[in-house]
């Protein structure tokens, strides 16, 4: 993992997801469930989790690789706590009831050998019975309802358009980022590739119990469904450490 994807994304990201801040409410009462009061987000972008659940109460704090994201997210909220680091290898010496991996971030990690470290590393900073929270895509699913395909972003005043164009290699599913800014009279383009690692959700189901840590719910959405294997595009599942 990088920086230079989401250096390139920055505020394009919060108009790609602006619905995001429906999913919180789950998110919180899951925390809740299991007296979470301290909390860390791996890869908390610009906030869109991380934020509304520091003003739900929760003493959380943000993990992230890109430079360009941090400063985007300060700009948001100044008073908010956010390391620079990999999900892959941080070291914060200081432990969490609870950290949160949203949005498919742990497989945005290139192979199961960097999850392993990705793995370890949240173990550490957990207490006995801690909480880790993973949201990551059903693949299968994804893949045949969108292969191919390509969606629209366009802002309020029509300044920022994002082309997301997504299709299925052998290793990844591969996301093509076409951002338009308007500067001026005129459009600037960035473009970047977002890569997913095709996972296999068996072996990081054996990678977790290796680590340490039980499975000990699973949903199919951050709304709260139940996960259909056939159905679901996601696949969310709530960890404690043993």
């Amino acid at each position: 993992m990088n920086s230079t994807t989401y250096d390139i994304i920055r505020d394009a990201y919060d108009l790609v997801y602006v619905d995001t801040y429906k999913k919180v409410p789950f998110l919180a009462d899951i925390l809740k469930k299991y007296h979470v009061q301290t909390a860390l987000e791996l890869g908390s972008g610009s906030g869109l989790f991380s934020i509304p659940l520091k003003q739900a109460g929760f003493d959380i704090e943000g993990l992230e690789i890109s430079e360009e994201m941090i400063a985007f997210m300060k700009k948001k909220n100044s008073d908010f706590t956010i390391h620079h680091g990999n999900i892959q290898n941080y070291q914060l010496n200081k432990q969490f009831d609870a950290i949160l991996l949203l949005s498919s971030m742990l497989v945005l990690l290139d192979s199961h050998e960097a999850i392993e470290e990705s793995l370890r590393c949240s173990y550490n900073h957990l207490p006995p019975k801690g909480i880790f929270f993973l949201e990551l895509p059903n693949h299968p699913v994804e893949i045949r309802e969108s292969n191919h395909c390509q969606e629209v972003h366009t802002s309020n005043d029509h300044k920022t358009i994002v082309v997301i164009q997504s299709h299925a290699t052998e290793q990844f599913w591969r996301e093509y980022w076409f951002i338009f800014r308007q500067e001026h009279e005129t459009f600037s383009q960035e473009t970047t590739i977002c890569d997913e690692l095709l996972y296999s959700p068996d072996t990081l189901q054996a990678q977790l119990q290796e680590t340490g840590f039980e499975i000990i719910e699973t949903y199919g959405d951050l709304f709260g469904a139940p996960f259909d294997e056939n159905n679901s595009w996601r696949r969310v599942w709530v960890c404690q450490k043993q």
